[in-house]
């Protein structure tokens, strides 16, 4: 009885493979660096966001470019909504930091205002969007309009919050 422990002793389990199953094949470094963890839901809904920031700027580019052409009141008016909402969102983006927060650094408060002007734009743009398409419409068809819109730009306060 003595014996089978101190045998026990000699045979290292972790370097002997087990038969069952093939030798680990390593991966390759791409794999390793272009899939990130998952640290809570913010980083699940990194790409899809990220995606969305895109067609923000690509859809709010070629708008206000249409508007500096044929409408530009319109535009000075998405110029002031931006500017606004900006304010307020940097307000509430400030007061959610709790203004003690220098572990991030300087690039994570750049960071942070690119963050807060992008969803700005995207509320701006949303409702410029809806005003200047409900014109036009009946009643019906502007309220729905104008629910959808609110929807989209509690969609963009919502990312802004996480």
């Amino acid at each position: 009885m003595e014996e089978g422990p101190e045998n026990m002793e000699d045979v290292d389990l972790e370097e002997q493979p087990l038969p069952h199953s093939p030798p680990p094949s390593p991966r390759p470094p791409l794999l390793k660096s272009s899939r990130k963890p998952a640290a809570g839901g913010s980083r699940l809904l990194a790409t899809p966001v990220r995606a969305l920031s895109l067609v923000v700027l690509v859809v709010g580019l070629l708008f206000s470019v249409h508007l500096l052409v044929h409408d530009v009141r319109t535009l000075v008016l998405l110029a002031a909504e931006w500017l606004c909402i900006f304010f307020v969102m940097s307000c509430v983006a400030a007061c959610e930091r709790g203004g003690g927060d220098d572990a991030s650094g300087s690039n994570g408060g750049l960071a942070t205002v690119a963050e807060v002007a992008l969803w700005s734009f995207a509320m701006a743009l949303t409702v410029t969007m809806t005003f200047w398409v409900a014109a036009g419409l009946p009643l019906p068809a502007a309220a729905v309009l104008y629910l959808l819109s609110l929807l989209a730009v509690s969609a963009c306060f919502a990312v802004l919050l996480n």
